[in-house]
């Protein structure tokens, strides 16, 4: 299927000149999501509370900011351009140290086999499309270090009923469509578990969370470790 990964930067370049914007998304909805996605992930007993952190697609870095603030050791890495430049001007604001690298998430071409104890996926999974998703969790296996842990925050299951996404899906990918381009995978939540399974990971914990209004989609969270 076809792809446009490298427009997420134009995306980022619109959204960052406006000012409601800290990132992906207005800063409300940055820090609604940090409270109910990443705060209660945290707390569970399989999810590291210290070591070498690496958001894989970390945009505009407001994510491993905040795990830099908690004490993590983190690096962060986008295909986009724009989106590295605003994560560092971010990082700076918050006085926190963090690598941001200009690196594609499929190969992670700069970063060592085995040198993290956590791969943190902030919603790029749902962005890889067809097989190149069996390279991104290859390249999360290969440089997580042994028994490393994967922790994956992505959307699945049923699209919302609002024309634009029924409009917009394709039922037989599971695949948002944008003309001749897939945008978004939004797989079965069982399918996904499968796909980490397959990459040689063992499941710890997993919960699906339903959608917080008529817009929204569910969000498979799991954590796992590399076998």
């Amino acid at each position: 299927m076809k792809t446009d990964y490298i427009g997420h930067d134009r995306a980022y370049q619109r959204k960052r000149q406006n000012p409601a914007y800290a990132g992906w998304n207005e800063a409300a909805s940055l820090a609604d999501d940090w409270q109910n996605c990443w705060q209660p992930l945290i707390q569970r007993k399989h999810f590291p509370k210290t070591g070498k952190l690496l958001e894989l697609g970390c945009g505009a870095g407001n994510i491993s900011i905040k795990f830099a603030q908690l004490g993590y050791d983190v690096t962060g890495v986008d295909i986009a351009s724009t989106a590295i430049n605003w994560a560092i001007e971010n990082a700076a604001k918050a006085d926190v140290d963090i690598a941001f690298l200009l690196n594609d998430v499929l190969t992670l071409s700069d970063i060592e086999d085995e040198s993290f104890d956590l791969a943190l996926d902030g919603h790029c999974f749902h962005c890889i499309i067809g097989e190149d998703r069996t390279r991104f969790l290859q390249s999360a296996y290969r440089i997580l270090k042994n028994n490393g842990v994967l922790a994956i925050n992505t959307m699945c299951n049923e699209v919302p009923m609002e024309a634009d996404w029924q409009e917009n899906f394709d039922p037989q990918s599971r695949c948002l469509m944008h003309g001749d381009l897939a945008t978004r995978y939004i797989g079965d939540s069982n399918d996904i578990l499968r796909e980490v399974i397959n990459a040689g990971f063992r499941i710890f914990t997993m919960e699906v969370l339903p959608p917080r209004h008529s817009e929204d989609l569910a969000d498979l969270q799991l954590i796992a470790t590399k076998i």
